[in-house]
């Protein structure tokens, strides 16, 4: 994708609408064109507007939030040039009465989204879909639901920025996602498909080696596959982690399953996991 040309602005409709992208490099889309926010520290500061939207944004929490306690002397005096070159690329890019835009204050700066979509709002609305649709009994569609929510995902969050607004952002993302996985691949073991679910938990717990409920699920799909020695050992080997790398027993959750095993009753989970958290209960606490 290549960003506007040099040919002027263009109107914002449904056709060329402005979508900005998160859950991966931060940058926006206009219609089919990468549109460039310009570098690291203008990106992180567009970041923190973008996960503040509609809301007003003080200088001194910009600031803060992407130079933390290495601030230099020149303080907020950095930041309107970076508003200004944000504000003209989004000019260039799109011109319309609903188009995103940035607003300045006596307090600060506000990022107008007008009709412009964020992928990190298409993700929330996927998930609170397969909410509707597992309350309603259709865990199978709630799973494929789950799975159209993690078609946002094009990589790491917020992709090389630094400062401490972005990590935070980020690992807060990165948390959702790894709670909107289990949950699918758990929807999976409630339909009885433990074999799909079982590469996916092997990689994911290649990844995440200390997450109790992958590691329960994994048990859980093994035993339930007839892999009953695989599942004990899956039990041994995050028993041995949990104490060399935490220095902490199984809980009781972990310790209920392996009983389960012994038993040899060890069903698919029956109380799910709670989904990730959607718009309402994770917007970012006001940064004014």
């Amino acid at each position: 994708m290549t960003s506007p040309g040099a040919g002027g602005a263009r109107p914002c409709d449904a056709v060329t609408g402005v979508r900005f992208l998160a859950l991966g490099p931060l940058h926006a889309e206009v219609g089919r064109e990468w549109l460039d926010l310009g570098p690291v520290r203008q990106q992180a500061v567009f970041a923190i507007l973008l996960f503040n939207a509609n809301r007003v944004v003080t200088p001194a929490s910009i600031l803060q939030g992407v130079w933390g306690g290495q601030a230099p002397a020149t303080g907020t005096k950095l930041i309107p040039p970076y508003i200004y070159r944000l504000r003209r690329t989004l000019q260039a890019a799109c011109v319309g009465h609903d188009g995103p835009a940035i607003d300045s204050s006596r307090i600060g700066y506000r990022l107008r989204l007008g009709s412009a979509r964020t992928d990190v709002a298409d993700f929330d609305e996927a998930v609170e879909r397969a909410a509707a649709a597992e309350t309603a009994g259709d865990l199978a569609g709630a799973a494929a639901l789950l799975a159209e929510a993690e078609q946002s995902w094009a990589g790491e969050p917020l992709a090389g920025l630094t400062g401490p607004y972005a990590e935070s952002r980020r690992q807060h993302l990165l948390e959702r996602r790894i709670v909107c996985l289990e949950h699918r691949l758990e929807l999976h073991l409630r339909l009885g498909d433990c074999h799909r679910a079982i590469p996916a938990l092997v990689a994911l717990q290649a990844e995440y080696p200390l997450r109790e409920r992958l590691a329960i699920m994994l048990m859980t799909a093994l035993y339930q596959t007839g892999r009953q020695s695989e599942a004990m050992d899956v039990f041994g080997a995050f028993r041995t982690r949990l104490a060399t790398e935490l220095g902490v027993e199984p809980t009781p959750a972990l310790l209920a399953a392996y009983t389960s095993m012994l038993r040899g009753d060890l069903g698919p989970p029956w109380v799910p996991s709670r989904f990730p958290e959607g718009p309402a209960r994770t917007r970012a606490a006001t940064t004014t």
